[in-house]
This record gives structure tokens, C-alpha cells and sequence, in this order.
């Protein structure tokens, strides 16, 4: 399987986070303006906002990604958040779970990642949390199979991940090729990070390690894009 190679870019100095202090009444604002819509473009000294906009991703107008990586404290700090709004969206979002592909998890990874998420979706929280646990408690390897088949055994998968992944490998290849294009296209470059309807991206570094206020955020985009 070809490997990936993905260009991490720094954000940019304009898109920074502020001050905790100041970032609520930013938040309130920016949230709640009147008339505000997807395509409204402000001013350039008005475009600084406590996340970041990107041209919309076609096909991913209704869903709501949460990117994580297995080896990230803050992913597995803001797991059960992701968990609880996975099933607290309107009707007209869908969530999912998206690994951040990078060589630091490895390909495979993302590879049985999406070989879940394909064939067993039922499973995929299940997969998230033992990644999470598996790797940052454990000191299981996603780099190697045996590393991710122990993950899927602990997530109680039927079935090995990595005979899933051999039995599906055409298909796979192509959604991996999918996802780092989606990733790039949403800029995503550290975890973890959400983005909403293809257009929006937060991170908990907007809101200073605030959760409560990284909560208020992530729902307000959703509500702001339905």
C-alpha cells in the first residue's frame, strides 16, 4: 500500500487564537449577527473569527467530523464530548469520527480506521476509544498491525481488522485517497479538530483550553450552519 505523505502547515498568524477573556463576547457576536450567512464575506478588519472558513467541501455540507489522533491527550480528553453530540445533532447533520491521516499514526491506521467505518460502522466509537486507550495507557502501537488488530479486539470487532482491510484493500485505497483530499481541503492539521458542514474548523486552541467554551462553539457553528 503506497504510503502518505501529508504537508502540515502551520496556521496562519491571522487565525490564532485570542484570549479566553475576550473570546466570549467575539464568540456572541460573530454567532449571533443578524442576516449572517454561509456566503457572507465581511470586511477584511472584521474577517478575524474564533475559527477557521474554508471554501465549502462539496459533499460535506450536512456533516459534522470530529478528527483525532489514538496518540493525542486532548483527543482522548475530548472524546466523550464528541460522543454525547454525535447523538444530540439536529436531523439535518450527520456526525463522524475522522482520523487525522499523518505518518506519526501511520497509514494503517487510518487504513483500518476506514475499514471500520465502511464495514462495521457500528463499532466505530467503540474503535475511537480503544485507539485512545490502546496507545496512550496501553503503549499499543497503530503503526503495526498487531498493534491495530489488539485495538479492534479490545473494541470487540467480529472480525480482524487487518483481514478487513486485506479482503477490502481496492476499495480502502480509494477512500484513503478521499480523506487526505478532504483533509487537506479542510486544513486540518492538528487534533483534535471539528469541522462543520465542510466549511468550519475549531480546535480547542481557540478557545485556550477552555472546554466549556469549545463546547458553546462547536454547537454554535452547527446551529449557525443548518
Amino acid at each position: 500500500m503506497n504510503s502518505v505523505q501529508l504537508k502540515m502547515r502551520a496556521v496562519s498568524a491571522s487565525s490564532r487564537p485570542v484570549k479566553t477573556a475576550s473570546l466570549a463576547i467575539l464568540l456572541i457576536a460573530t454567532l449571533s449577527a443578524p442576516g449572517l450567512t454561509l456566503a457572507q464575506t465581511p470586511p477584511a478588519e472584521e474577517q478575524f473569527k474564533p475559527y477557521i472558513q474554508v471554501k465549502t467541501v462539496a459533499g460535506d455540507e450536512h456533516m459534522v467530523r470530529a478528527f483525532f489522533s489514538p496518540g493525542c491527550p486532548y483527543s482522548k480528553m475530548y472524546f466523550q464530548f464528541f460522543k454525547n453530540l454525535s447523538v444530540t445533532l439536529p436531523e439535518s447533520k450527520t456526525f463522524a469520527f475522522t482520523p487525522l491521516v499523518n505518518k506519526g499514526d501511520g497509514v494503517a491506521y487510518a487504513v483500518g480506521f476506514l475499514a471500520v467505518q465502511r464495514y462495521y460502522p457500528e463499532y466505530v466509537p467503540n474503535f475511537v476509544e480503544a485507539s485512545l486507550v490502546g496507545v496512550q495507557d496501553k503503549g499499543l502501537s497503530t503503526k503495526n498491525w498487531a498493534g491495530i488488530d489488539r485495538i479492534g479486539r479490545a473494541a470487540h470487532l467480529p472480525v480482524q481488522v487487518s483481514r478487513l482491510t486485506y479482503q477490502h484493500e481496492k476499495e480502502l485505497d480509494a477512500d484513503l485517497k478521499n480523506l487526505t483530499i478532504l483533509q487537506k481541503k479542510l486544513d486540518i492539521t492538528n487534533t483534535p479538530a471539528v469541522a462543520v458542514a465542510g466549511t468550519y474548523v475549531v480546535t480547542p486552541e481557540f478557545t485556550q483550553g477552555d472546554a466549556a467554551m469549545f463546547s458553546q462553539l462547536v454547537n454554535g457553528l452547527i446551529s449557525m450552519a443548518r
